[in-house]
């Protein structure tokens, strides 16, 4: 006798949970906003019933067999990794803001008395401004012992730090650079018995790069010592700070404390910003006042609530009508120099001191009010950069509806340009009235994606449209804008499925379809229309509408991850998620994965969860779904904090809450087994290739030098020797951006050229104690790192130059073990879908190899670009943006790999891709062999009457034949040019 029952009851408590995540953030998803003082809406105020039931379900999980996703029940690891910025002259005391952007000189003095190490004598040494304060903490323990413990074990913190490339790649070098350093162990200043019992942190520099101010700093551990899962923080340069008076005080405003009444029974909206180059975000929405909230940490630390200095002197009139006079602040949007925010129907900028030099725009004391005598009702982000420069989207309302402006920002600049250039969309259009609900900027055709609505009603009884707007371009006097695609009125029917192909034919419930704004995903090419409704298009032009989320819920803001993830957030404060080539929408809040995961967080004693707590914001960051909350505790003080949305934990405990189970009573005891809803039961990639040429990552490597020391620790000279070395290695590869190349392709090539002769004597004397400072520098410590090994996932992106290939393999096991049912029917148990956004630029190719002895399948992927999307362009500018998705039909949701740091799901994955030249590539004049040909063929040589080095010259009157090569900065490798 065999009965099927689902596996577990429902149950409605719901809350948040204290996770490490796999880079060592902590995250924790939201609650729904607060509307009530006490407790959150949904639960009662004591919550003691409904934890008692959740606990009673716990106990009942612990008790059932295996399931086929375990359960995680280590919520968080014991020890995590911090970081702070000193100073040098305060190493130790307390922690720095970034803003301070110009080099210091400070170590040039140390480097001029160093005879006895290869340091050259000739360039002037300077270091960066801050240095990096590194230490960890476990709960419970003593920290100082434990960092004591720790050095003394050989723990040893590996930082990692990424340079995010600047925007303007015309004005900048467009590459991707990471440096990689070892942690300095350095002895505070206060006072010990012995030297080993002594408070110590470990210090690295904080590099800078010309251009970038966005940075991410990666910890890892060496693997001794205590076991810290890795650890990942935004550190960025805030421009909008100054000193005044031994004061740090911000330049748009002044500072306030934060309140209860500011947050609480207030909606949640979205974090608006240009996708990995805004240095610092910013968040308005605070009732009645004119404040916003600022970050320079992606809203981990250092949140500040800041009073503008601006006017709130609009008043309504005919041109303009105003419903309600607010001083809050909307529609914020960072960029990377330039912030824009909306008061009621103003629009102002403020720019922060960032770029130096001629032709950009300098810093701003006060907020520049733009598009003057304009009525704007609404600002739309354009979070993607492109063609070197930043955009923003202003719609204008009253006498001006049916207008937009796109605003360009390069290098601190704003523009604004009016379109439709003469004639609003409803004279184009020739109706009465209409109204302009959203706009999307396409940067590769450069048009513009419009959602109209239409008062007079067309023939099929609809009143939205999507049009197309193209300007008028060069050569061409006219603008166009056309028809793509007529809104139904109504929400289609799709009971009982998960999509609905809206052809016009198919059947319609009774509620009307209002849709609210567009989302675009250049990557994908998927265009949402969302609103109390959501359809997906991959043309523009043929829709499907998503049936599982619900007509009942509206939409009123979305965030993407641009990696395959889109989140709704709806006016009830519903969190849903879509993942990108799927047709399921998934809730995430209010849910009974949600509630198992409160229930595990509250017997965990978590502290980044609130029974009282309201939701601020949803939004994407580069590590991943991010909630800002508000929230009071017990003593009844209130904070902000951010936290991770675990959202493939959130989908684990809702996949178990809907998966069915069987009780076979045959002989002797029941026996209870799970239907496992996954179609796989271990996935596995395969023979991925070595990472560097295709996410064109540049790094280098800088360990700390070596000190005379028992207990090895540095001393404030060693540092600021390792802040030198740090920054001439930096120099060394900003250097070698040149249109020549050395006779040895390595940027730090020159560096040690002259050195290496003398190494052992080097070695020798620091062996013996006789090096100058107690500091000995290893030559091996301090270079380029191109043999970078492949891990076991995918990268996040990949760049496909000309005519490349990137292959890998996807192994599959399958949950049956009958080699009938398995091999017999395989198309329809296991399948392997490849899904390109561009075909027509890049092809796939998926080769199946059955393993029958394994009861598993091989699959081979290969990618590659078509030769048909491309232009010639310099290395790293104007690259097409396209995607691939890979999909194991029907994991969506479903498939989950449980790790030490949390779920990861499998058979779903997106790719973003690059096509076109790709960065750290260039043609450079070969000197050497240019050089060794004039001298065989002219039988002579007359150099410069004052030579150069690095520059010979060549005689005007001789036959000059150059040869070049190209170079690629990420791999290594130097070959020929032959003039294709």
């Amino acid at each position: 006798m065999v009965m099927k029952a689902s596996s577990f009851s429902e149950n409605r408590s719901f809350g948040c949970l204290e996770r490490e995540r796999a880079r060592g953030r902590s995250g924790c998803p939201s609650a729904s906003l607060d509307f009530s003082h006490d407790s959150l809406r949904g639960l009662p105020s004591s919550g003691h019933p409904t934890l008692m039931v959740s606990q009673l379900l716990l106990l009942l999980l612990l008790l059932l067999p295996q399931a086929p996703v375990q359960l995680l029940f280590q919520l968080e690891d014991a020890c995590k990794w911090g970081v702070v910025l000193n100073k040098y002259d305060t190493l130790g005391e307390g922690s720095e803001r970034f803003f301070f952007q110009e080099p210091i000189s400070d170590v040039d003095e140390f480097f001029n008395k160093m005879e006895d190490s290869p340091t050259d004598k000739t360039q002037m040494n300077k270091g960066f401004p801050y240095f990096m304060k590194i230490n960890f903490t476990c709960p419970g323990e003593n920290s100082e012992a434990l960092l004591r413990g720790g050095h003394l074990k050989g723990l040893v913190p590996i930082v990692l730090v990424t340079f995010y490339a600047p925007v303007n790649f015309r004005r900048w070098k467009s590459e991707r650079l990471q440096i990689q350093m070892e942690g300095a162990p350095y002895r505070s200043h206060v006072s010990c018995t012995a030297e080993e019992a002594c408070i110590m942190d470990w210090y690295t520099p904080m590099p800078m790069k010309n251009g970038s101010v966005v940075m991410e700093v990666e910890i890892s551990s060496n693997q001794l010592g205590e076991l810290i899962g890795n650890a990942r923080y935004m550190i960025n340069i805030n421009g909008f700070l100054k000193k005044h008076r031994d004061q740090l005080i911000f330049t748009l405003g002044h500072e306030v404390n934060m309140i209860d009444r500011d947050f609480i029974n207030s909606p949640s909206r979205p974090v608006w910003a240009t996708v990995g180059q805004a240095p610092v975000l910013i968040l308005g929405g605070i009732p009645h006042e004119k404040m916003i909230l600022i970050s320079d940490s992606s809203f981990q630390k250092d949140i500040s609530l800041v009073e503008l200095n601006i006017d709130s002197c609009w008043l309504g009139s005919l041109h303009c009508p105003q419903e309600e006079f607010t001083a809050s602040i909307f529609d914020t949007i960072s960029t990377e120099s330039i912030l824009f925010i909306r008061q009621n129907q103003l629009v102002y900028y403020f720019t922060g001191n960032y770029f130096h030099g001629t032709g950009t725009g300098s810093s701003t004391s006060n907020w520049v009010r733009v598009l003057r005598s304009r009525c704007i009702k609404k600002l739309c982000p354009v979070e993607l950069h492109s063609n070197g420069s930043e955009y923003i989207l202003a719609l204008a309302g009253g006498s001006e509806e049916g207008i937009f402006h796109f605003g360009t920002i390069t290098d601190g600049k704003v523009r604004f340009r009016r379109m439709p250039n003469m004639r609003s969309m409803c004279d184009i259009r020739t109706v009465i009235s209409c109204w302009l609900h959203w706009v999307v900027y396409k940067a590769e055709d450069h048009t513009f994606l419009l959602l109209m609505e239409f008062d007079e009603i067309t023939v099929d009884g609809t009143h939205f449209q999507v049009l197309q707007y193209s300007p008028r371009r060069k050569g061409s006097y006219l603008d166009s804008v056309s028809l793509l695609f007529e809104i139904p009125s109504f929400v289609p029917l799709g009971d009982e499925k998960d999509f609905v192909m809206v052809l016009g034919v198919e059947e319609y419930t009774d509620y009307p379809l209002v849709p609210r704004g567009l989302f675009y995903n250049p990557f994908s090419h998927l265009l949402f229309i969302w609103g109390n409704a959501i359809l997906q298009s991959f043309d523009d032009k043929n829709y499907i509408y998503l049936s599982g989320f619900p007509k009942e819920s509206s939409i009123k803001y979305m965030a993407s991850s641009y990696k395959g993830q889109v989140v709704c957030v709806t006016e009830k404060e519903e969190i849903w998620i879509i993942f990108e080539g799927s047709f399921n929408v998934y809730r995430l809040y209010p849910s009974d994965g949600w509630d198992i995961l409160f229930t595990l967080s509250q017997m965990q004693a978590s502290s980044l969860y609130s029974i009282n707590e309201t939701s601020v914001s949803i939004f994407y960051d580069s590590m991943g779904l991010q909630q800002l909350v508000y929230m009071i505790n017990s003593e009844g003080e209130g904070k902000l904090v951010k936290r991770h949305v675990p959202v493939n934990q959130i989908l684990v405990y809702q996949l178990l809450s809907l998966t069915t189970y069987e009780i076979t009573i045959d002989s002797g005891p029941a026996t209870l087994s799970y239907n496992n809803p996954c179609p796989f039961k271990l996935m596995q990639l395969k023979y991925l290739p070595n990472p560097q040429r295709f996410t064109r990552l540049e790094r280098y490597r800088a360990q700390a030098p070596f000190v005379n020391s028992v207990s090895g620790f540095h001393t404030k000279i060693s540092l600021a020797i390792y802040q030198g070395l740090v920054y001439h290695l930096l120099w060394l590869h900003a250097k070698y951006n040149k249109p020549y190349a050395d006779p040895v392709h390595d940027p730090t090539w020159r560096w040690w050229k002259d050195k290496q002769q003398d190494k052992a004597f080097y070695f020798y004397k620091a062996s013996n104690f006789q090096t100058k400072f107690g500091v000995y520098i290893n030559m091996d410590s301090y270079g380029k790192l191109y043999n970078q090994k492949a891990m076991n996932f995918l990268p996040e992106y990949i760049y496909l130059d000309k005519g490349t290939i990137y292959s890998f393999s996807i192994f599959l096991v399958f949950t049956k073990t009958s080699w009938e049912s398995t091999f017999l029917d395989t198309k329809k148990h296991l399948r392997l879908a490849v899904i390109l956004s561009h075909p027509w630029c890049v092809s796939a190719t998926v080769n199946e190899n059955y393993l029958i002895n394994r009861n598993a399948m091989l699959f081979e992927v290969s990618v590659k670009d078509k030769l048909r999307c491309f232009d010639q362009s310099i290395s790293g500018h104007n690259l097409k943006k396209t995607a691939l998705f890979i999909k194991v039909v029907g994991s969506a949701g479903k498939c989950f790999l449980r790790t030490r740091y949390g779920y990861r799901m499998q058979g779903n994955d997106m790719i973003p891709m690059f096509i076109g030249c790709p960065p750290g590539k260039r043609l450079a004049f070969d000197i050497t062999l240019t050089l060794q040909h004039n001298k065989e063929t002219n039988k002579r040589y007359f150099d410069c009457v004052y030579p150069d080095p690095e520059m010979p010259c060549f005689l005007f009157s001789d036959p000059f034949s150059p040869f070049f090569l190209i170079q690629d900065m990420v791999t290594g490798e130097s070959g020929s040019f032959n003039g294709r």
